[in-house]
């Protein structure tokens, strides 16, 4: 089975992987907002379509690079 790291774009995907390790493919128009965790700045929230929330181990700035 092929290992892949958060933030890797697979063709229009994008790898996440949650506080839990689990793995998200994603494309762009799934995510509908990124929000900094309010305790640890090292977290993010991503919420995509149908209001499900991801915890995401990683800072604000580095997620947006993803989802670019």
């Amino acid at each position: 089975m092929q290992e892949f790291e958060a933030g890797e774009r697979v063709g229009r995907w994008v790898v996440l992987v949650d506080v839990d390790g689990r793995l998200h493919a994603l494309n762009g128009n799934s995510i509908q907002g990124v929000s900094q965790d309010d305790t640890d700045p090292g977290e993010c929230v991503v919420t995509v379509s149908g209001g499900r929330m991801l915890r995401i181990p990683a800072p604000f700035g580095r997620i947006l690079e993803w989802l670019r």
